[in-house]
Protein backbone atom coordinates (compact mmCIF):
# COMPACT_ATOMS: atom_id res chain seq x y z
CA UNK A 1 0.00 0.00 0.00
CA UNK A 2 0.91 3.31 -0.97
CA UNK A 3 1.49 6.14 2.03
CA UNK A 4 1.30 9.17 1.54
CA UNK A 5 2.80 12.07 4.19
CA UNK A 6 0.10 13.85 5.91
CA UNK A 7 1.07 17.16 6.93
CA UNK A 8 -1.19 17.22 10.09
CA UNK A 9 0.54 14.54 11.45
CA UNK A 10 4.51 16.52 11.30
CA UNK A 11 5.65 17.42 14.58
CA UNK A 12 6.07 20.86 15.37
CA UNK A 13 8.86 22.46 17.59
CA UNK A 14 6.60 23.29 20.20
CA UNK A 15 3.64 20.55 19.64
CA UNK A 16 6.44 17.91 21.48
CA UNK A 17 8.53 17.43 24.41
CA UNK A 18 11.92 15.21 23.78
CA UNK A 19 14.83 13.33 25.09
CA UNK A 20 18.05 14.14 22.95
CA UNK A 21 20.47 11.15 21.52
CA UNK A 22 24.00 10.89 22.54
CA UNK A 23 25.01 9.60 19.48
CA UNK A 24 23.37 11.20 16.42
CA UNK A 25 21.54 13.79 17.99
CA UNK A 26 18.20 12.79 16.96
CA UNK A 27 15.99 12.65 19.56
CA UNK A 28 15.59 9.06 20.83
CA UNK A 29 12.04 9.84 22.47
CA UNK A 30 9.18 12.44 21.80
CA UNK A 31 6.27 12.38 24.04
CA UNK A 32 3.71 15.45 25.09
CA UNK A 33 0.88 15.26 22.01
CA UNK A 34 -1.28 13.65 20.60
CA UNK A 35 -2.39 13.45 17.09
CA UNK A 36 -5.80 13.58 15.20
CA UNK A 37 -7.85 10.43 15.91
CA UNK A 38 -8.49 8.13 13.07
CA UNK A 39 -9.55 4.57 12.09
CA UNK A 40 -6.97 3.50 10.32
CA UNK A 41 -4.86 0.45 10.93
CA UNK A 42 -2.21 0.86 14.02
CA UNK A 43 0.55 -0.39 11.92
CA UNK A 44 -0.92 1.95 9.01
CA UNK A 45 -0.91 4.87 11.59
CA UNK A 46 2.67 3.94 12.79
CA UNK A 47 3.96 4.39 9.02
CA UNK A 48 2.12 7.62 8.30
CA UNK A 49 3.80 9.14 11.26
CA UNK A 50 6.86 8.08 10.73
CA UNK A 51 6.43 9.53 7.12
CA UNK A 52 5.24 12.67 8.48
CA UNK A 53 8.36 12.94 10.49
CA UNK A 54 11.08 11.49 8.98
CA UNK A 55 13.17 14.61 8.76
CA UNK A 56 12.83 14.70 12.47
CA UNK A 57 14.04 11.32 13.31
CA UNK A 58 16.69 11.57 10.04
CA UNK A 59 15.02 7.90 7.92
CA UNK A 60 14.35 7.80 5.18
CA UNK A 61 11.25 9.39 3.65
CA UNK A 62 10.30 6.21 1.83
CA UNK A 63 10.85 4.82 5.46
CA UNK A 64 11.98 1.89 3.40
CA UNK A 65 13.92 0.26 5.89
CA UNK A 66 11.81 0.10 8.72
CA UNK A 67 10.08 -3.30 8.82
CA UNK A 68 7.05 -3.82 11.61
CA UNK A 69 8.88 -6.57 14.00
CA UNK A 70 5.67 -6.92 16.58
CA UNK A 71 2.29 -5.60 17.17
CA UNK A 72 1.05 -5.08 20.85
CA UNK A 73 -1.97 -4.34 22.22
CA UNK A 74 -1.71 -3.62 25.67
CA UNK A 75 -5.29 -2.37 28.04
CA UNK A 76 -4.79 1.01 26.76
CA UNK A 77 -2.66 1.18 23.68
CA UNK A 78 -1.52 -0.53 20.74
CA UNK A 79 2.70 -0.51 20.27
CA UNK A 80 4.04 -1.16 16.87
CA UNK A 81 7.91 -1.98 16.91
CA UNK A 82 9.92 -1.65 13.69
CA UNK A 83 13.52 -3.20 13.17
CA UNK A 84 15.86 -1.13 11.07
CA UNK A 85 17.15 -3.73 8.06
CA UNK A 86 19.67 -2.31 5.95
CA UNK A 87 21.21 -3.88 2.59
CA UNK A 88 19.26 -7.17 3.76
CA UNK A 89 20.89 -6.77 7.40
CA UNK A 90 19.51 -6.46 10.68
CA UNK A 91 21.14 -3.01 12.51
CA UNK A 92 21.59 -4.09 15.63
CA UNK A 93 19.37 -2.53 18.10
CA UNK A 94 18.11 -0.47 15.64
CA UNK A 95 14.64 0.28 15.93
CA UNK A 96 11.24 2.52 16.20
CA UNK A 97 8.36 2.14 17.74
CA UNK A 98 5.01 3.80 17.85
CA UNK A 99 2.46 3.82 20.34
CA UNK A 100 -1.14 4.66 19.83
CA UNK A 101 -3.83 5.19 22.10
CA UNK A 102 -7.49 3.73 21.82
CA UNK A 103 -8.72 6.31 19.54
CA UNK A 104 -5.90 6.14 16.88
CA UNK A 105 -3.88 9.08 18.09
CA UNK A 106 0.23 8.79 18.69
CA UNK A 107 1.36 9.68 21.37
CA UNK A 108 5.01 8.79 22.23
CA UNK A 109 7.38 7.29 19.43
CA UNK A 110 10.61 5.97 20.58
CA UNK A 111 13.96 5.98 17.94
CA UNK A 112 16.94 4.09 17.86
CA UNK A 113 17.43 4.68 14.23
CA UNK A 114 20.47 4.69 12.80
CA UNK A 115 20.02 8.02 10.37
CA UNK A 116 20.19 8.00 6.89
CA UNK A 117 22.76 9.84 5.74
CA UNK A 118 25.42 7.16 7.95
CA UNK A 119 24.04 4.29 6.45
CA UNK A 120 27.22 2.41 4.68
CA UNK A 121 27.02 1.30 1.13
CA UNK A 122 28.01 -1.35 0.87
CA UNK A 123 28.24 -4.61 3.44
CA UNK A 124 31.75 -6.48 3.28
CA UNK A 125 32.33 -9.84 5.38
CA UNK A 126 35.61 -11.87 5.08
CA UNK A 127 34.95 -14.02 7.80
CA UNK A 128 33.63 -17.14 8.07
CA UNK A 129 30.85 -18.19 10.19
CA UNK A 130 32.63 -21.45 11.41
CA UNK A 131 36.05 -18.78 11.95
CA UNK A 132 33.35 -16.48 13.91
CA UNK A 133 32.07 -19.22 15.98
CA UNK A 134 35.99 -19.90 16.88
CA UNK A 135 36.85 -16.51 17.60
CA UNK A 136 34.58 -16.02 19.88
CA UNK A 137 34.66 -19.17 21.91
CA UNK A 138 38.31 -17.79 22.16
CA UNK A 139 36.72 -14.58 23.82
CA UNK A 140 35.04 -16.46 26.96
CA UNK A 141 36.38 -16.99 29.70
CA UNK A 142 38.23 -20.27 29.89
CA UNK A 143 35.50 -22.80 31.37
CA UNK A 144 32.86 -21.31 29.26
CA UNK A 145 35.01 -22.41 25.76
CA UNK A 146 33.57 -25.40 25.67
CA UNK A 147 30.07 -23.88 25.32
CA UNK A 148 27.69 -25.08 22.26
CA UNK A 149 26.94 -23.15 19.49
CA UNK A 150 23.41 -21.85 19.23
CA UNK A 151 22.52 -19.13 16.69
CA UNK A 152 24.76 -17.05 14.02
CA UNK A 153 23.63 -14.21 12.06
CA UNK A 154 25.70 -11.18 10.22
CA UNK A 155 24.59 -8.26 11.40
CA UNK A 156 25.29 -4.67 11.43
CA UNK A 157 26.64 -2.96 14.53
CA UNK A 158 26.66 0.30 16.00
CA UNK A 159 29.96 1.48 16.85
CA UNK A 160 30.01 5.48 17.95
CA UNK A 161 28.23 7.40 14.35
CA UNK A 162 29.82 3.83 12.44
CA UNK A 163 27.67 0.87 11.49
CA UNK A 164 30.07 -2.21 11.49
CA UNK A 165 29.70 -5.58 9.86
CA UNK A 166 29.28 -7.94 12.48
CA UNK A 167 28.97 -11.24 13.49
CA UNK A 168 26.50 -12.36 16.24
CA UNK A 169 27.32 -15.47 17.70
CA UNK A 170 25.45 -16.44 20.58
CA UNK A 171 26.63 -19.68 22.93
CA UNK A 172 25.28 -21.73 25.82
CA UNK A 173 27.00 -24.02 28.75
CA UNK A 174 24.89 -26.13 30.74
CA UNK A 175 27.09 -26.83 34.18
CA UNK A 176 26.78 -23.97 35.21
CA UNK A 177 24.25 -22.76 33.34
CA UNK A 178 25.66 -19.60 30.84
CA UNK A 179 24.86 -17.94 27.97
CA UNK A 180 26.80 -15.88 26.13
CA UNK A 181 26.16 -13.19 22.88
CA UNK A 182 29.48 -12.26 21.15
CA UNK A 183 29.20 -9.53 18.22
CA UNK A 184 32.74 -9.59 16.18
CA UNK A 185 33.59 -7.41 13.41
CA UNK A 186 32.71 -9.27 10.40
CA UNK A 187 36.12 -8.64 8.58
CA UNK A 188 38.73 -8.75 11.31
CA UNK A 189 37.55 -10.82 14.13
CA UNK A 190 37.91 -8.30 16.35
CA UNK A 191 35.55 -8.68 19.44
CA UNK A 192 32.78 -5.21 19.34
CA UNK A 193 30.50 -6.33 22.37
CA UNK A 194 30.21 -9.95 24.95
CA UNK A 195 27.69 -10.32 27.74
CA UNK A 196 25.96 -13.13 29.43
CA UNK A 197 22.43 -13.13 28.34
CA UNK A 198 20.74 -14.22 31.29
CA UNK A 199 18.21 -12.51 33.57
CA UNK A 200 19.74 -13.53 36.90
CA UNK A 201 18.44 -13.10 40.53
CA UNK A 202 21.10 -13.42 43.43
CA UNK A 203 19.63 -16.21 45.17
CA UNK A 204 17.06 -17.32 44.39
CA UNK A 205 0.37 -26.94 44.73
CA UNK A 206 -0.96 -30.19 46.09
CA UNK A 207 0.42 -29.06 48.77
CA UNK A 208 2.67 -25.32 49.13
CA UNK A 209 3.98 -22.98 50.92
CA UNK A 210 2.00 -19.75 49.96
CA UNK A 211 4.42 -18.22 49.89
CA UNK A 212 7.19 -19.85 52.15
CA UNK A 213 7.44 -21.05 55.49
CA UNK A 214 8.74 -17.89 57.01
CA UNK A 215 5.72 -15.88 56.38
CA UNK A 216 2.96 -18.84 57.38
CA UNK A 217 4.71 -19.38 60.88
CA UNK A 218 5.27 -15.45 61.05
CA UNK A 219 8.11 -16.15 62.99
CA UNK A 220 11.61 -16.73 61.46
CA UNK A 221 13.10 -17.99 65.19
CA UNK A 222 10.78 -21.30 64.80
CA UNK A 223 12.62 -22.74 61.51
CA UNK A 224 16.04 -22.29 62.94
CA UNK A 225 18.20 -24.76 64.68
CA UNK A 226 20.64 -23.77 67.58
CA UNK A 227 23.21 -25.02 65.35
CA UNK A 228 22.48 -22.22 62.95
CA UNK A 229 20.86 -24.85 60.48
CA UNK A 230 17.04 -24.61 58.99
CA UNK A 231 14.86 -26.87 60.50
CA UNK A 232 12.34 -28.87 58.25
CA UNK A 233 8.74 -26.75 58.26
CA UNK A 234 6.45 -28.36 60.50
CA UNK A 235 2.98 -29.35 58.94
CA UNK A 236 1.32 -26.15 59.88
CA UNK A 237 3.51 -24.18 56.95
CA UNK A 238 1.59 -26.20 54.14
CA UNK A 239 -1.45 -25.09 51.96
CA UNK A 240 -3.12 -27.74 49.83
CA UNK A 241 -3.79 -26.21 46.96
CA UNK A 242 -5.94 -27.05 43.44
CA UNK A 243 -3.85 -27.15 40.17
CA UNK A 244 -5.97 -25.97 37.72
CA UNK A 245 -5.25 -26.55 34.01
CA UNK A 246 -3.27 -29.96 34.00
CA UNK A 247 -3.19 -31.95 30.62
CA UNK A 248 -3.23 -35.48 31.11
CA UNK A 249 0.63 -36.28 30.77
CA UNK A 250 0.22 -36.99 34.66
CA UNK A 251 2.98 -34.24 35.26
CA UNK A 252 2.98 -30.97 35.67
CA UNK A 253 2.28 -29.25 32.54
CA UNK A 254 -0.74 -27.22 31.96
CA UNK A 255 -2.50 -24.51 29.66
CA UNK A 256 -0.32 -21.60 31.60
CA UNK A 257 3.02 -23.48 32.61
CA UNK A 258 5.04 -26.58 32.33
CA UNK A 259 7.90 -27.75 34.46
CA UNK A 260 9.41 -29.78 31.18
CA UNK A 261 12.33 -29.08 31.39
CA UNK A 262 13.21 -30.73 34.65
CA UNK A 263 14.87 -33.58 35.67
CA UNK A 264 13.14 -36.98 36.38
CA UNK A 265 10.07 -35.07 36.77
CA UNK A 266 7.27 -35.95 39.29
CA UNK A 267 4.30 -38.32 37.33
CA UNK A 268 0.99 -38.65 39.17
CA UNK A 269 -1.90 -40.32 36.75
CA UNK A 270 -4.49 -38.85 39.10
CA UNK A 271 -3.02 -35.31 39.46
CA UNK A 272 -2.25 -35.88 42.90
CA UNK A 273 0.99 -33.97 44.07
CA UNK A 274 0.93 -34.02 47.93
CA UNK A 275 4.12 -33.77 48.75
CA UNK A 276 6.72 -32.08 51.69
CA UNK A 277 9.64 -30.04 50.93
CA UNK A 278 12.24 -32.78 51.21
CA UNK A 279 10.50 -35.07 48.81
CA UNK A 280 11.31 -34.94 45.38
CA UNK A 281 9.04 -32.95 42.72
CA UNK A 282 8.19 -30.54 45.98
CA UNK A 283 9.62 -27.63 43.53
CA UNK A 284 8.06 -28.36 40.96
CA UNK A 285 4.30 -28.16 42.25
CA UNK A 286 5.82 -24.87 44.13
CA UNK A 287 6.46 -23.35 40.32
CA UNK A 288 3.15 -24.76 38.69
CA UNK A 289 1.11 -23.52 41.42
CA UNK A 290 2.16 -20.13 41.66
CA UNK A 291 3.24 -19.24 38.11
CA UNK A 292 -0.51 -20.62 37.30
CA UNK A 293 -1.92 -17.85 39.80
CA UNK A 294 0.30 -15.17 38.97
CA UNK A 295 -0.63 -15.78 35.01
CA UNK A 296 -4.43 -16.11 36.04
CA UNK A 297 -4.32 -12.82 38.05
CA UNK A 298 -2.84 -11.11 34.82
CA UNK A 299 -5.66 -12.28 32.92
CA UNK A 300 -7.91 -10.95 35.90
CA UNK A 301 -6.61 -7.36 34.92
CA UNK A 302 -7.58 -7.60 31.73
CA UNK A 303 -4.14 -9.46 29.67
CA UNK A 304 -5.94 -11.94 27.89
CA UNK A 305 -7.27 -12.82 24.43
CA UNK A 306 -5.36 -11.09 21.72
CA UNK A 307 -3.80 -9.26 25.04
CA UNK A 308 -2.56 -12.22 26.41
CA UNK A 309 1.14 -11.61 27.51
CA UNK A 310 2.22 -15.18 27.25
CA UNK A 311 1.05 -17.18 23.93
CA UNK A 312 2.05 -20.71 25.00
CA UNK A 313 3.22 -21.82 28.41
CA UNK A 314 5.54 -20.74 30.43
CA UNK A 315 8.65 -23.17 30.74
CA UNK A 316 10.17 -23.75 33.77
CA UNK A 317 13.57 -26.21 35.72
CA UNK A 318 12.23 -26.54 39.14
CA UNK A 319 16.04 -27.86 39.87
CA UNK A 320 18.24 -27.16 37.08
CA UNK A 321 21.53 -25.98 38.90
CA UNK A 322 22.88 -26.79 42.04
CA UNK A 323 23.89 -22.86 42.59
CA UNK A 324 22.69 -20.86 44.94
CA UNK A 325 21.05 -18.79 41.75
CA UNK A 326 18.18 -18.67 39.46
CA UNK A 327 17.21 -16.66 36.13
CA UNK A 328 15.59 -16.16 33.18
CA UNK A 329 17.08 -16.85 29.47
CA UNK A 330 15.35 -14.32 27.05
CA UNK A 331 16.52 -16.54 23.98
CA UNK A 332 14.82 -20.12 25.26
CA UNK A 333 12.09 -18.26 27.03
CA UNK A 334 12.78 -20.30 30.00
CA UNK A 335 12.73 -20.09 34.12
CA UNK A 336 15.52 -22.20 36.06
CA UNK A 337 15.41 -22.49 39.41
CA UNK A 338 18.85 -23.39 41.82
CA UNK A 339 18.97 -25.62 44.75
CA UNK A 340 21.85 -24.21 46.38
CA UNK A 341 21.17 -23.63 49.97
CA UNK A 342 17.24 -23.56 50.46
CA UNK A 343 16.16 -24.41 47.01
CA UNK A 344 14.87 -21.29 45.50
CA UNK A 345 11.72 -22.42 44.04
CA UNK A 346 10.78 -23.58 47.82
CA UNK A 347 10.07 -19.90 48.08
CA UNK A 348 7.19 -18.47 46.14
CA UNK A 349 8.30 -14.57 46.24
CA UNK A 350 11.76 -16.16 44.63
CA UNK A 351 9.45 -17.77 41.27
CA UNK A 352 7.61 -14.54 41.09
CA UNK A 353 10.65 -12.33 40.85
CA UNK A 354 11.94 -14.30 38.07
CA UNK A 355 8.65 -14.67 36.73
CA UNK A 356 8.59 -10.97 36.29
CA UNK A 357 11.68 -11.16 34.14
CA UNK A 358 10.16 -13.48 31.47
CA UNK A 359 6.82 -10.81 32.08
CA UNK A 360 9.33 -7.57 30.56
CA UNK A 361 10.14 -10.12 28.12
CA UNK A 362 7.35 -10.77 26.51
CA UNK A 363 6.77 -7.18 26.82
CA UNK A 364 9.95 -6.00 25.38
CA UNK A 365 12.08 -8.09 24.58
CA UNK A 366 15.87 -7.58 25.32
CA UNK A 367 14.85 -5.65 28.46
CA UNK A 368 17.57 -4.64 30.68
CA UNK A 369 20.59 -3.65 28.56
CA UNK A 370 21.26 -0.61 30.60
CA UNK A 371 22.09 -0.26 34.00
CA UNK A 372 18.77 1.48 34.63
CA UNK A 373 17.09 -0.68 32.99
CA UNK A 374 18.90 -3.49 34.44
CA UNK A 375 17.77 -2.23 38.13
CA UNK A 376 14.73 -1.74 37.01
CA UNK A 377 14.23 -4.89 36.07
CA UNK A 378 15.06 -6.51 39.28
CA UNK A 379 13.13 -3.94 41.20
CA UNK A 380 9.80 -4.81 39.13
CA UNK A 381 10.58 -8.76 40.32
CA UNK A 382 10.78 -7.38 43.59
CA UNK A 383 7.40 -5.73 43.18
CA UNK A 384 5.82 -8.32 41.67
CA UNK A 385 6.41 -10.88 44.25
CA UNK A 386 5.49 -8.85 47.47
CA UNK A 387 2.19 -6.93 45.71
CA UNK A 388 1.32 -10.76 44.61
CA UNK A 389 1.88 -11.52 48.28
CA UNK A 390 1.14 -8.96 50.46
CA UNK A 391 -2.06 -9.99 51.66
CA UNK A 392 -1.19 -13.54 52.76
CA UNK A 393 1.47 -11.90 55.10
CA UNK A 394 2.27 -10.54 58.54
CA UNK A 395 2.59 -6.98 58.60
CA UNK A 396 6.36 -6.66 59.81
CA UNK A 397 6.99 -8.92 56.34
CA UNK A 398 5.03 -7.27 54.02
CA UNK A 399 7.57 -4.63 52.77
CA UNK A 400 10.13 -7.93 52.44
CA UNK A 401 10.58 -10.31 49.76
CA UNK A 402 11.89 -13.42 49.77
CA UNK A 403 12.35 -14.08 53.43
CA UNK A 404 12.62 -18.25 53.09
CA UNK A 405 15.27 -18.03 50.35
CA UNK A 406 17.10 -15.54 51.94
CA UNK A 407 16.67 -16.92 55.93
CA UNK A 408 20.33 -18.04 55.85
CA UNK A 409 21.50 -14.96 54.59
CA UNK A 410 19.49 -13.25 57.36
CA UNK A 411 21.10 -14.88 60.21
CA UNK A 412 23.15 -13.33 62.83
CA UNK A 413 21.28 -10.34 62.93
CA UNK A 414 21.97 -9.31 59.30
CA UNK A 415 17.81 -8.42 58.43
CA UNK A 416 14.65 -8.82 60.80
CA UNK A 417 12.52 -9.86 59.96
CA UNK A 418 14.99 -11.85 57.22
CA UNK A 419 14.55 -11.20 53.84
CA UNK A 420 16.76 -10.78 50.64
CA UNK A 421 15.25 -7.60 50.08
CA UNK A 422 13.23 -4.81 51.12
CA UNK A 423 10.55 -2.64 49.39
CA UNK A 424 10.95 0.39 51.79
CA UNK A 425 14.31 1.79 50.58
CA UNK A 426 13.71 5.75 51.41
CA UNK A 427 16.87 6.56 48.67
CA UNK A 428 16.14 8.81 45.83
CA UNK A 429 17.54 8.13 42.20
CA UNK A 430 20.22 10.60 43.25
CA UNK A 431 21.67 7.85 45.00
CA UNK A 432 21.69 5.52 42.00
CA UNK A 433 25.15 3.92 41.58
CA UNK A 434 25.77 3.38 37.76
CA UNK A 435 29.04 1.21 38.49
CA UNK A 436 26.45 -0.76 41.30
CA UNK A 437 24.48 -3.84 42.08
CA UNK A 438 21.29 -4.15 39.63
CA UNK A 439 19.63 -5.54 42.85
CA UNK A 440 20.88 -2.46 45.19
CA UNK A 441 19.84 0.18 42.93
CA UNK A 442 16.78 -2.12 41.97
CA UNK A 443 15.46 -1.30 45.16
CA UNK A 444 15.57 2.24 44.48
CA UNK A 445 12.57 1.59 41.91
CA UNK A 446 10.88 -1.20 43.74
CA UNK A 447 10.61 1.53 46.71
CA UNK A 448 9.01 3.88 44.51
CA UNK A 449 6.10 1.27 42.76
CA UNK A 450 5.25 0.05 46.76
CA UNK A 451 4.78 3.79 47.03
CA UNK A 452 2.21 3.98 44.68
CA UNK A 453 0.32 0.98 45.62
CA UNK A 454 0.08 2.30 48.75
CA UNK A 455 -1.29 5.65 47.09
CA UNK A 456 -3.68 3.81 44.28
CA UNK A 457 -4.15 0.09 46.03
CA UNK A 458 -3.75 -3.05 44.40
CA UNK A 459 -5.20 -3.49 41.58
CA UNK A 460 -4.80 0.35 39.69
CA UNK A 461 -1.08 0.18 40.75
CA UNK A 462 -0.02 -3.25 39.11
CA UNK A 463 -2.32 -2.51 35.97
CA UNK A 464 -0.49 0.52 35.69
CA UNK A 465 3.10 -0.89 36.04
CA UNK A 466 2.10 -3.56 33.82
CA UNK A 467 0.89 -1.36 31.03
CA UNK A 468 3.85 0.79 31.57
CA UNK A 469 6.10 -1.36 29.90
CA UNK A 470 4.71 -1.97 26.30
CA UNK A 471 6.63 1.45 26.38
CA UNK A 472 9.54 0.18 27.27
CA UNK A 473 12.74 -0.46 25.40
CA UNK A 474 15.82 -2.46 26.52
CA UNK A 475 17.66 0.85 27.24
CA UNK A 476 14.75 2.22 28.98
CA UNK A 477 15.51 4.84 32.11
CA UNK A 478 13.69 5.59 35.11
CA UNK A 479 12.65 8.25 33.82
CA UNK A 480 10.84 6.76 31.06
CA UNK A 481 9.81 4.41 33.48
CA UNK A 482 8.03 7.35 35.24
CA UNK A 483 6.70 8.78 32.21
CA UNK A 484 5.34 5.42 30.74
CA UNK A 485 3.76 4.64 34.25
CA UNK A 486 1.84 8.41 34.15
CA UNK A 487 0.82 8.02 30.48
CA UNK A 488 -0.64 4.62 31.57
CA UNK A 489 -3.04 6.41 34.03
CA UNK A 490 -4.09 9.10 31.43
CA UNK A 491 -4.55 6.24 28.62
CA UNK A 492 -6.27 4.06 30.88
CA UNK A 493 -8.15 6.81 33.45
CA UNK A 494 -8.16 9.96 31.58
CA UNK A 495 -5.53 10.93 34.10
CA UNK A 496 -7.11 10.18 36.98
CA UNK A 497 -3.91 9.96 39.55
CA UNK A 498 -1.66 12.02 37.53
CA UNK A 499 -1.22 14.83 40.76
CA UNK A 500 -0.25 11.50 43.15
CA UNK A 501 2.27 9.82 40.48
CA UNK A 502 4.51 13.09 39.97
CA UNK A 503 4.11 13.64 43.50
CA UNK A 504 5.81 9.96 43.97
CA UNK A 505 8.25 10.50 41.26
CA UNK A 506 9.22 14.00 42.12
CA UNK A 507 9.87 13.14 45.72
CA UNK A 508 12.11 10.31 44.19
CA UNK A 509 13.85 12.71 42.61
CA UNK A 510 13.05 10.74 39.06
CA UNK A 511 12.56 13.09 36.04
CA UNK A 512 12.12 14.72 33.67
CA UNK A 513 8.26 13.87 33.70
Amino acid sequence: MKHTVKPSWRLTRRGFKQVKGDHYGTPKEVWGFRTKATHSSPCAIARDFLLANADLFQITQDVGGLVIQRMIRSLGATHVILKQMHKGHRIHRGYLSVHIDRSGRVFLAKNRAVPAHLLPDTFKSTLTREDAVRQARRYLPKKERLATQRETELVWFPRSVDLIPAWKVRLTREAPREEWLVYLNARTGAKLSQYNNLAEASTGRGLVFDPNPVTSLGDHQLLIAPNKRVRQPPPVAYREVALPGLDTSGTLSGEKVTTEGTRARVRSASGTFLLRSHQRGFEEVMVYYHIDAALRYLEALGYRGRRAIFRTPVRANATGTRDDNSWYSPVDRSLTFGTGAIDDAEDAETILHELGHAIQDAICPDFGQSAQAAAMGEGFGDYFAASFFESRKPASYRQTVMSWDGLLLGLGARSDPPSLRRLDDIRSFKKFDEAGDEHDNGTIWSAALWEIRKALGRKVADTLIIESHFQLDGFTTFARGARAIIDADKNLYGGKHHTVLVRIFRRRKVGPL
